[in-house]
């Protein structure tokens, strides 16, 4: 809160100015060192991240990933409903979480190393002008999610608030008509869940460590607390798998080994999304290492946990109760229709608040942050941070999410499967930085579209990479043509239901074979594993040193000045007491 009080004077006294001159004017409408317009491929926020905004220890990323585990309560639902057993829909859970978290640990050590985001790391491996594809594709989804998940955290706020309110919650003598597709209760908490979320807009990651530190702390006790009440309405007895699947027909062989390979794909799109977007976060991380284990580790742990809780709790309830009530804000409601009292009523406050945490959390920093990371690479003279992540929340507004979920399975189709569009980006990302450079990134030469210049391959683009991605992207994409109802063949329905997996090992394999037969000019094969990183690092240190040296050389002249003024006013002193 100390740092938001001075940020938000400095913002109004540069508005203020911005009306005094038409120089003021463009200087507070474009971007850190934009003033002038035109073309530009920097900003404050595409830059290398300042030393003083680096401030990510290996413990915030423990932390983070920790909330983000316990938020898994309906994990299970797609897994368990399609016929697996509980034990095995954990397992499905834990290697997806261990490859999503082997990935993300992977993607996120060029940004570790660099300090730059997302689409930096792509100019280097897709080039100048070819990087703007996956820039696109990435934000285009992350919008549409951010006003889904909008929402889905106002159904959260929608309960909180008939915990407060009481009956007259349900009844405030008007509602919508049927055809908006959402009660006005819904749409009440849709708005406050979004005012709340404005705020938030103008910090970046390296000022939101204690939001993601408090959702690990309140989170874990939330979600262990309604299993314990699941547990005690079933006196601790589980339903059958065959009441909680819905069918008793089993899959077994051939049908056992593919749903549980369809299924470790359909897991993944919990993580998908995070895969490509943690270079945005690993940029604030003050070591490379802080990146590396604490994604291998605590993305599986806390999810498969999360996961788990997620089924018996529900498993409990359908026991008890005959439904399976996979979603949370679902159940959350059938709480207060089995037991309307206080103590109830408040237990359901505590734990619709914690859900709608979660998802602010989310939003944040699966959605808000990726897309205004994309902004700024394709408006760099105009949008910073901030400003795309307040554009964003603006248009999930407009969007109208409840028309959104009331639309076409097709639409939802598109959401859960554009991991085939992500899986080949993030593939080629680690093998050009892993495989192909060794670690090694001129990184002041991505700012420059000089004619030769590093990075910009054949016009622009790197072709490799081009034709890695399309070979990828292609094998599911007929499969995935085939979720909007268009009839395909039923091969290209099993590639699709296993898409993220193919696009990505086939894009990175093409990538690095393609490498090895026509060799990137701009690699230089004589420096070692991440020689260009330990440079970048030791001149940002010798760099800090020497500006840390001059603030204490210009602190200790000030005081020398200081005390030469005393001894000199002393010395006035004595002789005024002489005479």
């Amino acid at each position: 809160m100390s740092t938001c009080v001075p940020a938000a004077r400095a913002w109004a006294v540069r508005l203020r100015t911005a009306f005094n001159s038409k120089d003021e004017f463009m200087r507070y409408v474009h971007t850190e060192g934009n003033a002038q317009g035109g073309h530009s491929w920097s900003n404050e926020d595409l830059k290398p991240s300042p030393p003083h905004m680096v401030n990510w220890e290996w413990y915030n990323f423990c932390l983070f990933w920790f909330g983000m585990g316990f938020g898994n309560w309906s994990l299970g639902s797609t897994i368990v409903g399609a016929g697996l057993t509980w034990w095995q829909a954990t397992i499905v859970v834990w290697i997806a979480a261990f490859v999503a978290g082997l990935c993300m640990a992977l993607n996120s050590r060029a940004a570790a190393n660099y300090h730059v985001g997302y689409p930096v790391i792509l100019r280097t491996c897709f080039g100048m002008y070819g990087h703007y594809w996956p820039v696109i594709a990435r934000g285009a989804c992350a919008m549409l999610w951010v006003s889904i998940l909008n929402f889905q955290g106002g159904a959260y706020v929608s309960t909180m608030l008939r915990c407060v309110v009481g009956k007259r919650w349900d009844d405030l003598g008007s509602q919508f008509p049927p055809s908006v597709g959402t009660t006005l209760q819904r749409f009440i908490g849709f708005l406050i869940f979004w005012a709340i979320e404005l705020p938030f807009c103008s910090l970046r990651p390296n000022r939101l460590r204690w939001l993601y530190t408090f959702k690990a702390w309140t989170l874990p006790p939330s979600v262990l607390g309604l299993l314990i009440y699941c547990l005690v309405q079933s006196r601790g007895q589980l339903a059958s798998d065959d009441a909680l699947a819905g069918s008793s027909a089993r899959p077994r062989g051939a049908a056992l080994v593919w749903l549980v390979v369809s299924s470790i794909n359909s897991a993944m799109g919990n993580w998908s999304t995070f895969i490509a977007n943690m270079p945005d976060f690993a940029r604030y991380a003050k070591n490379p290492s802080a990146v590396m284990w604490t994604h291998i580790i605590f993305v599986p742990f806390p999810a498969a946990l999360g996961g788990m809780i997620g089924i018996f709790g529900t498993s409990c309830l359908q026991r008890a109760w005959g439904v399976t009530l996979w979603n949370q804000w679902d159940l959350l409601d059938a709480i207060l229709e089995h037991s309307w009292t206080g103590p109830a009523r408040l237990g359901v406050f505590l734990l619709a608040f914690s859900a709608a945490l979660f998802n602010f959390g989310s939003i944040l920093g699966a959605n808000l942050l990726p897309f205004a990371s994309d902004a700024t690479a394709l408006f760099p003279a105009y949008i910073n941070l901030p400003r795309g992540m307040w554009f964003c929340c603006a248009i999930s507004l407009a969007l109208m999410p409840w028309k959104l979920l009331a639309s076409a399975h097709g639409f939802l189709a598109f959401l859960q499967g554009y991991g085939i569009f992500m899986g080949p980006t993030a593939a080629i990302m680690v093998a050009d930085y892993w495989l192909v450079r060794r670690g090694n990134i001129h990184i002041t030469d991505a700012y420059t579209s000089a004619p030769g210049a590093r990075y910009m391959y054949f016009h622009g683009f790197n072709v490799n990479a081009l034709a890695a991605y399309f070979c990828g992207m292609m094998i599911p994409f007929v499969g995935f043509v085939g979720t909007f109802g268009i009839a395909v063949p039923r091969a290209a329905m099993r590639c699709d239901e296993i898409g993220w997996y193919v696009s990505a090992v086939v894009a990175g394999v093409v990538y690095v074979v393609l490498c090895r037969l026509h060799p990137l000019d701009n690699i230089d094969r004589s420096l070692n594993w991440e020689e260009l990183a330990w440079e970048f690092a030791e001149s940002r240190k010798m760099s800090q040193d020497a500006s840390s040296s001059d603030e204490a050389k210009g602190a200790a002249d000030v005081e020398k000045e200081g005390s030469e003024m005393s001894s000199k006013d002393s010395a006035e002193i004595s002789c005024v007491q002489v005479l």
